[in-house]
């Protein structure tokens, strides 16, 4: 390494790094060629060098000039501290990790470090080491504005956010005005803060923080993405698409926000605007491959089902290694009815990738539709291996074994034990539970404002509603979660001791929402068959419904388990179909097949759902 004080070569490199702070890169450049010509092993311009080509978007040329400056000098923890973060912005968060611990090691009140390290240990969901370096960074220095924010939009993930609050607003109040990057510094707390107050559904407050901190940061596509989301919440549809429109205009290639306004675009009824955005963003970068297989999701989800195919087919030369559209291609080759073509794909995709077990999953699914439940149950047994609580998995095995006549079916299954409904007492306050009914659904409907169903879901001709139900502050609806949170712990309270069971087995005192949501059927309106493949227990609560369910003989409205979402490979497939009468909740295991039949009347069938999983 180059010395210090008069030393000619330390000159350079203060020269070089006051260059590379100004962003006068040639300029350094130019310096550090000249040092390294004279001094090869100058181990310090070395990684100048490397943080040279950083800046100039050349990262292989970065990570080798780091890598080897340590080989000279392994006791340097600002170059192990660089190469990690460089490590850790190219998605190698596993990689990076040792080269922060080092740093830490030489250097044991490396903030930077610490901090770099918690984002890593977030990304890798490695969520209780994150918050510990996260913490620790704010030991060594309190109110750290990296440190405060990482660790804030940790504990919001947590579902923590009122504590994420109490940490931001702190951090916030020391960040000092003046200088352009204390501006980002305050505006990052700020996109965290309002994170925070969008959890608690304090919209108002949490768009206030937004817009100002997009007033510092006007090119941050997260932010405006977030924000997008947050005017969702409020119901200021067309605001939220200009948002997510800004976002994408920022970042092309942000999937998220592509997702999120094709998914509200189609809500809205807005057809000729759906999908656009990934046709621009493909002219703009033609090589990218999921663009295509987004778009080709939607696509199917929105049932266009050529379109889909010929979608994937167009991403699959992107990345001829990558599985995903061969994957996505089968599925659309299925229900197109052309199972030649999707179980060919399907062998290719397992082939490639012999330990993927959604591949195994949709392998099955597939081979249900074309009628070979053998093969079907191998598939699934295959995907069940790699995970056990997969809950589509189940559902297709429980499907082929069905479809094969095998007994095992009848103890997965169990309608009649699993099946459970319960009548739920009225809340304190309440006489009855028709008169809460009656006003939880006038709750209910103010948040039914879009034009039809989610492209992704199973409600026809009707609408429902977003994000969390269970997380807004309305007390009607606390008063609901409440009652439910009973019913519940009654239902797993009854389960059997049986550890070989799907069911059974996840057993547990404690459990947790992980999805809950509003339904308004209109007239006509149905769910298509299918299963919740992020829970446990699933579940249906009649808030309100129409006369017309009475018909014990038709059964419009009612809710049927066990038939498939395709033509089902066995007779009678409806094992168990339960009238919905306002104030029953009916619990289920998620990997039920379940959905309802049409219903023709003025007036909407209201319900609530949710999905369970233990804690």
């Amino acid at each position: 390494m180059s010395g210090s004080g008069s030393d000619p070569a330390a000159a350079l490199l203060r020269k070089a790094l006051a260059d590379i702070e100004e962003d006068r890169l040639a300029e350094a450049e130019a310096v550090l060629e000249a040092v390294l010509a004279t001094a090869p092993l100058d181990a310090e311009a070395m990684q100048l060098l490397g943080l040279v080509r950083r800046r100039q978007s050349r990262p292989d040329e970065a990570e080798a000039l780091y890598r080897r400056a340590l080989s000279i000098d392994p006791d340097m923890a600002h170059v192990h501290h660089n190469l990690g973060h460089l490590l850790r912005v190219r998605g190698q968060n596993a990689d990076a990790l040792p080269f922060f611990d080092a740093a830490i090691r030489l250097k044991p009140n490396y903030v930077d470090a610490y901090v770099n390290r918690g984002i890593a240990l977030t990304a890798l969901d490695r969520l209780e080491e994150a918050e510990k370096s996260y913490r620790r960074a704010l030991h060594i220095l309190p109110g750290h504005p990296a440190a405060a924010q990482g660790l804030g939009v940790l504990l919001n993930r947590r579902g923590r956010p009122k504590e994420a609050e109490a940490l931001l607003t702190r951090a916030l109040a020391q960040v000092p005005a003046g200088t352009k990057q204390q501006a980002r510094q305050a505006a990052g707390l700020q996109h965290a803060l309002a994170m925070s107050l969008k959890a608690q559904q304090r919209h108002e407050e949490a768009l206030a923080l937004l817009d100002a901190a997009e007033r510092a940061m006007p090119d941050l596509p997260t932010l405006t993405y977030n924000r997008g989301n947050l005017l969702q919440d409020m119901m200021r549809h067309d605001e939220a698409v200009e948002s997510y429109r800004r976002a994408i205009a920022v970042n092309p290639l942000d999937l998220s926000a592509h997702s999120d306004l094709n998914a509200l675009l189609y809500r809205l009824g807005r057809d000729d605007e759906f999908l656009r955005s990934y046709d621009d963003a493909a002219a703009l970068y033609p090589d990218m491959p999921m663009l295509f297989t987004d778009k080709a999701n939607m696509l199917l989800s929105a049932g266009e089902l050529e379109k889909a195919a010929e979608t994937f087919r167009a991403a699959i030369p992107l990345r001829p290694d990558d599985v995903m559209p061969r994957d996505g291609l089968a599925l659309a080759l299925a229900r197109l009815g052309r199972f030649d073509e999707a179980v060919a794909e399907h062998e290719a995709v397992v082939k490639m990738e012999p330990e993927n077990g959604p591949a195994w999953r949709n392998f099955a699914y597939t081979l249900l539709r074309a009628n070979d439940p053998e093969r079907a149950a191998k598939a699934a047994e295959e995907a069940l291996k790699r995970n056990p609580v997969e809950q589509a998995a189940l559902t297709f095995w429980g499907t082929a074994l069905r479809a094969l006549g095998d007994p095992r079916e009848e103890a997965l299954n169990d309608y009649e034990n699993l099946v459970q409904p319960f009548a739920l007492e009225p809340p304190p306050g309440f006489a009855d539970i028709e008169s809460f009914n009656r006003e939880l659904a006038q709750v209910l409907l103010g948040m039914h404002k879009d034009a039809r169903g989610f492209v992704n879901q199973t409600l026809r001709d009707g609408t429902q509603t977003l994000g969390n139900l269970f997380t807004r502050r309305e007390a009607m609806v606390q008063m609901l979660k409440t009652q439910i949170d009973k019913a519940v712990g009654r239902y797993i309270a009854r389960m059997k001791d049986d550890t070989a069971h799907p069911v059974y087995r996840r057993r547990a005192r404690e459990f947790q929402y992980s999805g809950s949501w509003s339904t308004k059927l209109n007239d006509c309106g149905y769910h298509t068959n299918h299963f919740h493949p992020e829970g446990w227990i699933s579940s249906a609560y009649y808030v309100a419904v129409p006369d017309a369910v009475d018909d014990t003989a038709e059964k419009p409205g009612w809710l049927k388990f066990g038939e498939p979402d395709f033509p089902a490979p066995y007779a009678d497939p409806v094992r168990r179909a339960i009238k919905p009468e306002p104030g029953t909740l009916v619990l289920f295991p998620s990997y039920m097949w379940h959905g309802t039949n049409p219903f023709r009347a003025e007036a909407p069938r209201m319900a609530v759902a949710f999905d369970v999983v233990p804690r």
